[in-house]
C-alpha cells in the first residue's frame, strides 16, 4: 500500500537539522534559547510561512533570554511549539510536557508529538488529535499545516473524554520512498545565510537528526535497520498534509458491510456465469476487490482492508466448488472428447494435422524397412493465399484450400495420406522406385496450377512443392517433414521451379546461414566490426574532401565478410539500428581525431539503412552523437538510398527534414539503381545524389553511359544538387565526369576502402 500511495514532493517542507555540523560550529546540546532566538529573527526575515519547533521547551533557562524567545516567537507569529506525553515508573502516560508559559502564550499553537506504533514497533500512523484527559491538541504537524494555511485538514471529531493521555482520528501515514525526499538544511547553515533561498517562502521544522540526540523510530521506508528521527517522521505527515494524502482506516461496522456487499456480488456473478468461468471471476473479484480498496482511499483517504472481502469470496468460491463437482466432472469429459478429435485434425480442412501424419509417417517407415520401398513427403504451398485472404478474406481462402485439398485426394486416391500441417499440405505415399515419386511430384504440380473455380471465377494458386524421401533424406518422422520444408521453401524462392527435391546441400545453407544470423547478434559485442574509408576527392584536383565510412566484419572464422552477405541478415534481425548507430558514431570520433591533425575542411558521409531511418528514433540518435562526439555537423553527411526515401515517403520527408535542422547534408545513394527519377527528389530535402557504378564503369565501352551520367549531372545541377561519382577506376572516366562538372569522384582509381589508420597516412601524403 505505501508504494501505491507514494508521490512527489510538494517542495515546500524543509527540515532545518541540528546535525553534528551545527553541533561542531554552535556547542554542545542544549544549546541556549538565544540560538533559537537568532534562528527565528532569520526566518522571520525570510518570510517563512511556519516555523514548528520540535523540541521541547519545559523548563526555563533564564527570564531574560526565555523572554526574549518569547518576544522573537510573538514577532513571527508562525511558531509551533511540542507537546510530548510523559510516562510515570510503571510506564503509564501520567502527564505532558509543555512548553514554559511565557514561550507557550507566544506560540501561535500548539501540537503533540505522540506517534503510534505497530505490535512489530513500526510507525506507520499518526493521530490528528491527542492529549492528557481529551484529546486537545493537534498533531505537531496539523498545527504547522493550520499555522501555515489557516485551514482544517478535515472536520475535527469530538474530542473523547477520559483520564488519562486520549487519543483521537488515527491517519496513515504515506511516507516517501528514494529518490523522493525531503529538503534537509543544516541548522548552522541557516544562522550563516547559506541557505537563505532554500528557505524562503516554506515550511520550516526544526529538530535533531545528530546522533544520540531525539526520537528515532522505525518505519516502513526504514531501510539497513536504520531508523527515522522524530522530526523527518513529522516532515513527512506534514507532506502528506500539503498534498491531501492522508488516509484514515474504515470504522469496523463499514468493514463488515463492505465484506457482505462484496461476497454476495461474487455469489450473484457465479450464478449468472456458471461454473467453467468459476476461475476467471474468482481471480476478477479479487482484483476488484483489491481494486475498489484502493481506489476508495485514493477518492476518499479511507482504508477499507479487503482481507475479510477477500476470504468471504473464497468461502463462496469453494462451495460452489463442491457444489458443482458432478458438473464438471461431466463437461470435462465431452470437452476432452473434443480436444483429442480437434489434437488430431486441421479445424478448417478437417484433414489431418501433424500429429496424425507422423504416425502414419512411422508406420510407413516401418513396413518400407521391411520390403525394401521408398517413402516420399511432398509439402505443397499454395500461392497467393496471403493476398487472396487480404483481399478477399479469410473465408474465401479457406474455401479455396479445401477445394485444394480435393483435388490432391481425388488425384493420388488412397494410396497417399493428405494432411495438413503448418499451413500447408502434406502428403506421405509409399511408392517401390524414384521415377513413381518423380511422376506423383510432376503431377500434383501439373493439376495445383490449374485454376480453381469459385463463385463463377477463377482463381490460380501456383504451387511450391518440396519433397524429401525415406530412407536418403532422413530416417525418423520430424527429419522427413522439415527436410521438406526446407525444400519447399527454396522452391518457393526460385519463382522458376514449383517443385524441389531436397539435398543435403540445402541443409547446409540453411546451417550455415542460420549460424550467420547467430554471430552477426553478437559481433557488435565481439568488437568484430571495423569502419573502413574510401576518399571523396575533388573532380577538378584530385585532392581528398572527405570519405565514405563502410563497415567491413572481421568474422573470428570466416575471415572478412562483404556487407552483402551481412546487411541484408542484419535488417531483418533488427540489429541494423545498433550496428549503424555504433558506425555513426565511430566515423564521427575518427572524424575528430582526423580535424586535431590538421585536416580541418574533412567531412565524413556515413550511410543510413531504410530500417534505421525508419523504424529507430535516428535524429535524436544522430543528435545525441554529434554532441558526443562534438563534430561539426556539417562536416557529416548522411546517404539514403533510392529505395529507402520510397519507402514511407511522407515519414522519410519529415526525418529528413529533422536530419537538415541539425545542420547535417543528406545526399541520395546509389541513384539510378531504384526509382531512377530526378522529379521525385523535388520532394526530399537532400543536398547531394551519388551516380551509381553501373553508370559510371560502362563509360567508354557504352555510348549511352555517358549520355545518362550526363544527362543525371545536368539535371541534378538545376536542383542545385552537388554530384559523386562512385565506382571510378580509370583516369578516362575521372575526366568524363569533370568535363561534365560533376563535382566529387570516388572510386579505386583514388584509393580502395581502408582501415582508419592506413587512410591517416593516406591523408598524410595527400
Amino acid at each position: 500500500m505505501h508504494g501505491f500511495l507514494s508521490h512527489e514532493v510538494s517542495e515546500q517542507v524543509v527540515i532545518v537539522a541540528i546535525d553534528d555540523k551545527s553541533l561542531q560550529q554552535i556547542g554542545r546540546w542544549p544549546w541556549s534559547r538565544s540560538v533559537h532566538t537568532s534562528l527565528l529573527e532569520k526566518t522571520t526575515e525570510l518570510g517563512v510561512k511556519a516555523v514548528g519547533f520540535d523540541i521541547l521547551f519545559p523548563e526555563s533557562e533564564a527570564a531574560d533570554i526565555d523572554q526574549i524567545f518569547a518576544e522573537a516567537i510573538q514577532q513571527s507569529g508562525k511558531v509551533v511549539l511540542a507537546v510530548a506525553p510523559e510516562t510515570n515508573t510503571l510506564g503509564q502516560i501520567a502527564s505532558e510536557s509543555l512548553p514554559i508559559p511565557v514561550l507557550a502564550l507566544a506560540a501561535d499553537s500548539l501540537g503533540h508529538v505522540d506517534y503510534e506504533l505497530g505490535v512489530d514497533g513500526i510507525c506507520r500512523s499518526v493521530y490528528l488529535y491527542a492529549g492528557l484527559d481529551g484529546a486537545h491538541w493537534p498533531a505537531f504537524s496539523y498545527a504547522v499545516y493550520q499555522t501555515a494555511y489557516g485551514k482544517l485538514f478535515s472536520a475535527k471529531s469530538t474530542e473523547p473524554a477520559g483520564s488519562g493521555w486520549t487519543r483521537s482520528q488515527s491517519v496513515y501515514i504515506p511516507f516517501l520512498t528514494l529518490p523522493r525526499t525531503i529538503s534537509r538544511v543544516s541548522f548552522s547553515d541557516v544562522l550563516s545565510g547559506q541557505v537563505d533561498d532554500l528557505i524562503r517562502n516554506k515550511l520550516l521544522l526544526v529538530g535533531a537528526t545528530a546522533t544520540g540526540l531525539g526520537d528515532q523510530l522505525s518505519t516502513p521506508v526504514s531501510g539497513n535497520h536504520q531508523r527515522m528521527s522524530g522530526v523527518e517522521v513529522n516532515a513527512h505527515v506534514l507532506e502528506a498534509l500539503i498534498q491531501q494524502r492522508t488516509l484514515e482506516y474504515a470504522s469496523l461496522p463499514l468493514q463488515a458491510i463492505c465484506t457482505v456487499l462484496v461476497t454476495l456480488l461474487f455469489s450473484l456473478v457465479m450464478y449468472l456465469f456458471g461454473l467453467l468461468r468459476a476461475p476467471v471471476v474468482f481471480f476478477t473479484s479479487i482484483t476488484l476487490a483489491l481494486l475498489l480498496a484502493f481506489i476508495c482511499l485514493q477518492l476518499t483517504h479511507i482504508w477499507v482492508p479487503p482481507v475479510s472481502a477477500l476470504v468471504g469470496i473464497m468461502v463462496a468460491y469453494f462451495v460452489w466448488g463442491w457444489r458443482s463437482q458432478a458438473i464438471v466432472q461431466g463437461k470435462l469429459f465431452r470437452l476432452n472428447q473434443t480436444l483429442q478429435h480437434q489434437g488430431d485434425h486441421d479445424p478448417v480442412s478437417a484433414l489431418p494435422n501433424r500429429s496424425m501424419l507422423e504416425k502414419s509417417l512411422n508406420q510407413s517407415m516401418l513396413h518400407a524397412k521391411q520390403v525394401g520401398d521408398l517413402v516420399s513427403v511432398y509439402i505443397i504451398n499454395s500461392g497467393q493465399l496471403r493476398t487472396i485472404n487480404d483481399q478477399l478474406g479469410f473465408k474465401v481462402g479457406d474455401e479455396l484450400l479445401h477445394k485444394v485439398a480435393l483435388r490432391i485426394q481425388q488425384t493420388l486416391g488412397e494410396e497417399a495420406v493428405v494432411a495438413k500441417i503448418n499451413g500447408e499440405f502434406a502428403v506421405v505415399q509409399v511408392t517401390s522406385n524414384e521415377l513413381r515419386i518423380k511422376h506423383v511430384g510432376g503431377r500434383l504440380l501439373q493439376i495445383l496450377q490449374q485454376p480453381i473455380e469459385w463463385q463463377g471465377k477463377d482463381y490460380y494458386l501456383p504451387p511450391s512443392i518440396g519433397v524429401s524421401v525415406f530412407p536418403e533424406d532422413g530416417l525418423s518422422s520430424d527429419a522427413l517433414i522439415n527436410h521438406a520444408f526446407t525444400a519447399m521453401h527454396r522452391a518457393k524462392a526460385d519463382k522458376k521451379r514449383g517443385l524441389l527435391f531436397f539435398s543435403h546441400q540445402m541443409r547446409t545453407d540453411l546451417v550455415q546461414r542460420s549460424e550467420l544470423e547467430n554471430d552477426l547478434r553478437n559481433a557488435l559485442a565481439n568488437k568484430e566490426f571495423e569502419v573502413y574509408y574510401q576518399p571523396k576527392v575533388c573532380a577538378n584536383n584530385h585532392n581528398i574532401k572527405g570519405a565514405e565510412a563502410l563497415l567491413r566484419w572481421h568474422h573470428p572464422s570466416r575471415g572478412m565478410i562483404p556487407p552483402s552477405d551481412f546487411i541484408p541478415l542484419a535488417e531483418k534481425q533488427g540489429v541494423i539500428v545498433d550496428i549503424g548507430a555504433w558506425v555513426l558514431r565511430e566515423a564521427c570520433f575518427q572524424t575528430k581525431q582526423w580535424h586535431a591533425l590538421g585536416f580541418s575542411e574533412f567531412q565524413v558521409a556515413v550511410n543510413v539503412s531504410a530500417v534505421q531511418l525508419t523504424e529507430s528514433d535516428f535524429p535524436a540518435v544522430l543528435h545525441d552523437t554529434l554532441v558526443e562526439t562534438k563534430l561539426d555537423p556539417q562536416l557529416l553527411e548522411i546517404e539514403v538510398t533510392e529505395t529507402a526515401l520510397m519507402t514511407d515517403v511522407e515519414l522519410t520527408i519529415s526525418i529528413l527534414e529533422q536530419i537538415k535542422a541539425l545542420g547535417t547534408g543528406v545526399a541520395v545513394d546509389d541513384f539510378g539503381t531504384g526509382y531512377s527519377s530526378l522529379n521525385y527528389l523535388n520532394m526530399f530535402p537532400v543536398d547531394s545524389l551519388k551516380i551509381d557504378r553501373v553508370f559510371v564503369k560502362d563509360i567508354g565501352i557504352k555510348s549511352d553511359s555517358k549520355d545518362i551520367t550526363s544527362s543525371i549531372i545536368g539535371m541534378a545541377h538545376r536542383l542545385n544538387l552537388k554530384v559523386v561519382a562512385e565506382g571510378v577506376e580509370t583516369p578516362a572516366q575521372a575526366q568524363f565526369m569533370k568535363d561534365n562538372a560533376c563535382e566529387y569522384l570516388q572510386g579505386f582509381l583514388f584509393s580502395k576502402p581502408l582501415p582508419a589508420n592506413e587512410f591517416t597516412d593516406l591523408l598524410s601524403r595527400s
